[in-house]
C-alpha cells in the first residue's frame, strides 16, 4: 500500500529532480554555455510557472521552511511568466525585455556582448542560490543512493535537452547554420519580437 511517508519520500525525491534540474538550466545560461534564440525563448514562457511551482512545493509543502525566500523568487517569476513578451510592463524598453534577450543567444551575436549587466547576472544568480538552497536541505531528506540516482537523471535529462539536435539550444560560440539562421543580432536591449 502507498503510505503518506512513501508519498512524502516520492515527492521530496521529484522536487530534489526538479531544483537541481533548474539549476543546471539557469547555469547554463548565466555562464553563456547554453543558450536558446530569442525567438524560441520568448515561447517558454510557462517555463517561469514551472520554476515557481517548483520552488513552492519544495518550500511549502516539502521542507516546511524558507517561505520568505520561496516568495520572493515565487515574486519574480510570477512577474515573469504574467509580462514575458507581452503588453503592459513588458512594452519597448522595460527590464523585463532587457532580461529576455540578455538571456538568449542573439545578446552573444550582438554589439552588446562584452557588456556586463550586473541587474540580469545578479538575479539568474539569486535564482540558481534559491534552487541550490532547496535542492541542499531536499538532499538532507534523501538517501546518499536516492541522491546519487536523482543527479544521475538530472544529468541525463539536461545533457539530453541542452545538448539534443532537435532543440535549439546551443553553444553560443559555435552555433550551428540551422540555429544562425533564427539568430537576429540586437539593435538595442530592448529588442521585442515584434522589432
Amino acid at each position: 500500500m502507498f503510505s503518506l511517508e512513501s508519498f512524502s519520500n516520492v515527492l521530496t525525491i521529484i522536487c530534489f529532480c526538479m531544483e537541481a534540474y533548474h539549476i543546471v538550466g539557469h547555469c547554463a545560461v548565466l555562464f553563456r554555455v547554453r543558450l536558446l534564440p530569442r525567438k524560441d525563448l520568448v515561447r517558454i514562457r510557462y517555463y517561469f510557472l514551472i520554476d515557481l511551482m517548483t520552488v513552492f512545493v519544495s518550500s511549502f509543502v516539502v521542507l516546511g521552511k524558507l517561505q520568505w525566500l520561496a516568495v520572493i523568487q515565487m515574486c519574480q517569476h510570477m512577474y515573469y511568466f504574467l509580462y514575458w513578451e507581452q503588453t503592459g510592463p513588458a512594452k519597448k524598453g522595460t527590464f523585463l525585455l532587457k532580461i529576455i534577450s540578455w538571456s538568449s543567444i542573439d545578446w552573444t551575436k550582438s554589439k552588446f556582448y562584452k557588456e556586463w549587466h550586473l541587474d540580469s547576472i545578479l538575479g539568474t544568480a539569486f535564482d540558481v542560490g534559491v534552487h541550490i538552497l532547496m535542492a541542499f536541505l531536499l538532499g538532507q531528506r534523501m538517501t546518499t543512493v536516492q541522491v546519487i540516482i536523482g543527479l544521475v537523471v538530472v544529468q541525463c535529462s539536461s545533457f539530453t535537452i541542452l545538448n539534443g539536435p532537435w532543440l535549439a539550444w546551443s553553444n553560443p560560440w559555435d552555433t550551428p547554420k540551422w540555429i544562425e539562421k533564427r539568430i537576429k543580432p540586437l539593435q538595442t536591449y530592448y529588442s521585442s519580437s515584434q522589432d
